[in-house]
C-alpha cells in the first residue's frame, strides 16, 4: 500500500531551460534538492538582474534621450468637425473625413485632412474656399471646430502580451445619436499611447518601459513610460491612424511591473481545477469554469487559496501538490511548474518560488498521498466486496442445483 500511495504523487514536470519565463518558476526548496541543488538557478544576466525574492523591482532607465511629437490632437479617418462660414449658411455644417483621408467641400473640391491639427485644417479649408471664390471679401474667415473623434487602428509590437493591430477609442451606438445641435469639442482619452498598449494586452514584466518607440511618417520617437509605475511624468502622445508602437525588451524580469496601471492588464483570467476528495467536480469545490476576478499581480499561492486548495484537515491535506500551467509570452512555449502547497505556506523563501500569474494561466490541485492512500483502500474494499458477493452467488447457485 505504501508503494501505491507514493507513486500516486507523481514526478516533478520537466521544462526546457528556455521555457521558464520568471525566476520564481525555477524549482527550489526541500522537495527539489535533487533537481536543482536546493538553490535558484535562473539568472540570465549574472550580477545585473535582482534575486528572485526581491519585490517591486523596476529596471533603471535606459540611457539616451527621449523624444516625442507635439502633443496636439491630429485628425484621422472618420473624425467629424463643424465648419462655420459667417454669412454663408449653405456651406456651414458638420463634415467627416472619408476613408481616403480627405474631406469633400461643396464647390471647393477635396482637401487632405488626416494628420492635421485643428489649426492646420482650419487654414487649409479657408484657403480652399478662397481659391474657389466662395470667400470674396478681404479678411473673410471660416471657423473649424472638432465635434467627434472616431476609432483608429494602431500596430503594437514588442514586449506586450497580445501584439498586433488594435482598435482604440471605440464608440458606442448611443454616442452617435441624439445630437440636435453641434457640440463643439471632444476629449478622446482613448486615442493616446496608454489606450493602445492596454488594448494590446498591456506591457509584459520584461518590458523596457523607458524605451517605447512611436513610428509615424518615417520618424521614430522614443517615449518614457516609467512614470506609470513610479509617479513621474510620462510621454503620453495623441495617436493617429497608422501609427506604430514598439515596446523594447529588458534583460530582467521586473516584479514592479506586475500590477494594474494605465499600461498593464487590470485583471487576469485564470483557469482552475480542484477535483478534491470528497468533491468530485469543480462546482462542489466552489470553482466555476474559470475565474476572471483575479487582479493582475496575483501570485500562485493566492490563486491556490482562491481555488480552495489550502486548508482543511492538516493530517490529510498538508501534503497536497499544485501545478501551474503557463505559456511563456516570449517563446510561446508551455511550461508546467509543480509546487508543494505546504512548502509555499511554511517556507521563509516562498517569495523566491511563488510565481506571479500571467493572463490565461491554469492551476490544478492534487490530493495528498494520505488522501490518495485512503482512496486506494476504499477502491480495494469495494473490489473485495464485489469478489465476496460473486463468491456468495456462486455458492448459492451451486447448492441450489444440488
Amino acid at each position: 500500500m505504501t508503494t501505491l500511495a507514493g507513486c500516486a504523487v507523481g514526478e516533478n514536470p520537466e521544462n526546457k531551460p528556455e521555457t521558464l519565463y520568471s525566476p520564481q518558476q525555477v524549482a527550489y526548496g526541500r522537495e527539489y534538492e535533487g533537481q536543482v541543488g536546493g538553490t535558484p538557478s535562473f539568472d540570465p544576466t549574472p550580477g545585473v538582474c535582482p534575486s528572485p525574492d526581491e519585490m517591486d523591482y523596476i529596471a533603471p532607465r535606459t540611457p539616451g534621450r527621449t523624444s516625442a511629437p507635439d502633443p496636439h490632437l491630429r485628425y484621422s479617418l472618420g473624425d467629424r468637425f463643424y465648419i462655420l462660414v459667417p454669412g454663408l449658411s449653405d456651406f456651414s455644417g458638420e463634415y467627416a473625413i472619408n476613408a481616403d483621408g480627405r474631406v469633400v467641400l461643396p464647390f471647393a473640391g477635396e482637401v487632405r485632412a488626416v494628420g492635421l491639427t485643428n489649426a492646420e485644417l482650419n487654414q487649409v479649408i479657408e484657403q480652399a474656399f478662397l481659391d474657389a471664390k466662395i470667400l470674396k471679401e478681404a479678411g473673410a474667415h471660416v471657423a473649424v471646430r472638432p465635434t467627434g473623434y472616431a476609432p483608429i487602428n494602431i500596430l503594437v509590437s514588442g514586449a506586450v502580451f497580445a501584439p498586433g493591430r488594435v482598435t482604440i477609442n471605440t464608440t458606442t451606438d448611443a454616442s452617435k445619436v441624439g445630437r440636435a445641435t453641434p457640440q463643439f469639442g471632444d476629449a478622446p482619452q482613448d486615442r493616446y499611447v496608454a489606450a493602445a498598449l492596454k488594448a494590446a494586452g498591456g506591457v509584459r514584466p520584461d518590458a523596457d518601459v523607458s524605451s517605447i518607440y512611436l513610428i509615424r511618417g518615417g520618424r521614430r520617437y522614443r517615449l518614457n513610460w516609467r512614470g506609470a509605475f513610479t509617479g513621474e511624468r510620462v510621454d503620453d502622445v495623441a495617436l493617429v491612424e497608422g501609427d506604430k508602437l514598439e515596446v523594447a525588451e529588458s534583460v530582467c524580469f521586473q516584479t514592479g511591473l506586475i500590477r494594474p496601471t494605465q499600461i498593464t492588464p487590470p485583471g487576469i483570467r485564470i483557469f482552475q481545477s480542484n477535483l478534491t476528495v470528497p468533491a468530485t467536480n469543480n462546482a462542489s469545490s466552489s470553482i466555476g469554469q474559470y475565474s476572471g476576478s483575479l487582479p493582475y499581480g496575483t501570485r500562485f499561492l493566492q490563486a491556490l487559496a482562491s481555488a480552495n486548495c489550502i486548508g482543511g484537515t492538516l493530517s490529510t491535506n498538508a501534503a497536497r501538490q499544485a501545478v501551474l500551467i503557463s505559456r511563456n509570452p516570449k517563446t510561446r512555449q508551455t511550461e508546467v511548474i509543480q509546487r508543494s502547497i505546504e512548502e509555499l505556506v511554511r517556507s521563509a523563501n516562498r517569495d523566491a518560488v511563488n510565481p506571479h500569474l500571467m493572463p490565461d494561466d491554469a492551476i490544478a490541485c492534487y490530493d495528498s498521498s494520505v488522501t490518495e492512500f485512503s482512496e486506494v483502500l476504499t477502491v480495494l474494499g469495494q473490489a473485495s466486496n464485489v469478489v465476496n458477493q460473486n463468491a456468495n452467488s456462486a455458492w448459492y447457485f451451486f447448492h441450489l442445483r444440488r
